[in-house]
This record gives C-alpha cells, structure tokens and sequence, in this order.
C-alpha cells in the first residue's frame, strides 16, 4: 500500500506562517509592554528643588535633591503598558474584527506612550514642575528647579511606546489571515459532551 499524498490544507485555513506571525505580535506586545512598565519605575528625572521668592515666600530654603520615576512623571505611560499586556491576550483570543479593534487601540496606546515618554525625555521641565513632589516642597510661590538631569528610562519608555504602535499597525493589516484560538478550543471542549449524548441514547461513542 502507498503512503497517501498530502493534501492540501482547506481554503480559508490559518497557514503556519500565519501562526508565527500571530505569535511574534504577541511576543511583541509582551516585550514593548514590559519595557514601558520596567523603565517607568526607574528614575527619569533627578533635580534640586529650591522654594523662589515670589509669592508669599519669606526666605529662601536651601535646595532639596529630589527624584522623579516615570510612575510620578508619567503615569499615563504606566496604564497604557497595562493595556498592551491586556492586548496581548486579545490577540489571539479575538477573531477579525475584533481583533482589527485590538490592533488599533495597541496602535494608539504605543503613539501615546512614544510622545509622552519622548516628550519628557526631551524637556522634562513642564512635567516636573506640576509633580506632587514640588509642590510638598514648595507650596507657596514658584519653585526654583536646579541641576536637572535625565536617565536614558524615558528613552526606553519611548522606545517600548513605538513597539506597541508598529505591534498595533501589523496586527491591524494582518487581523484577518491570522487563526482564533476559540473555535478550536469550543470544539474540543464540546467532545465529552457529545460522548455522554450517544451514551444516553444508547450508542457506542466509540
């Protein structure tokens, strides 16, 4: 007897190719998230804070180091880092439409993270000034910031950002050649149940 030829998989079918790219999606997803979320609670900012003359102020206080990490500076980044783990379930639990709606909110969470991150990176001075840390300091009259200086943590931040916007834009063009998990998992979940049916009506399930 010869060995039956292959045959060819279904129209419509998930190739493997497909799968791998569903998956290299999800590793990116993983991998641009955790950058966000690990750089976030490393310190973006590190400056002396001194309260000004203005106002209400009677003396001028010797200047206190301070730190600021990307949770104080960015908690926005933090949330949606969060929303990119969450993305990355929904990718391969979601099917085409779904999933096209999964692949645009990643897109718009990392262009999001990118410009905040990148934005304090390049001038943090704006977001330090309305931190909580400042104004416990200086309640009273303008803060006088000196000696700022940055980490590369907001690079990083701004980098996992643009992972998850060129993650979002892939998952958009490629959601409908890409398999679900669902219908496979329902089917096999169904089995047992379809066995105890042709028991009862007295069938071999066999």
């Amino acid at each position: 007897m010869t060995a039956p030829a292959d045959l060819p998989a279904p129209a419509g079918s998930p190739t493997p190719g497909a799968r791998r790219e569903r998956a290299l999606a999800m590793v990116a997803c993983l991998v641009g998230s955790a950058v966000v979320l690990f750089s976030a609670s490393a310190t973006w900012v590190s400056a002396q804070v001194q309260a000004g003359t203005g106002g209400q102020a009677s003396a001028v206080a010797a200047p206190l180091p301070v730190k600021w990490s990307g949770e104080s500076l960015a908690p926005a980044a933090t949330a949606l880092a969060l929303l990119g783990l969450a993305a990355t379930v929904a990718i391969i639990a979601t099917r085409r439409v779904g999933r096209t709606l999964v692949g645009v909110l990643l897109a718009g969470a990392g262009v999001a993270i990118f410009l905040i991150a990148g934005g304090i990176a390049l001038d943090p001075m704006a977001a330090v000034r309305g931190t909580d840390e400042v104004r416990a300091l200086v309640p009273i009259g303008d803060p006088t910031i000196l000696d700022l200086s940055r980490t590369v943590a907001p690079w990083l931040a701004s980098f996992g950002g643009l992972v998850l916007a060129i993650t979002g834009a892939v998952v958009v063009a490629r959601a409908g050649t890409w398999p679900a998990m669902s219908g496979r998992y329902q089917a096999r979940a169904a089995a047992p149940a379809d066995a105890w049916d042709a028991i009862e009506r007295g069938q071999d399930p066999t």
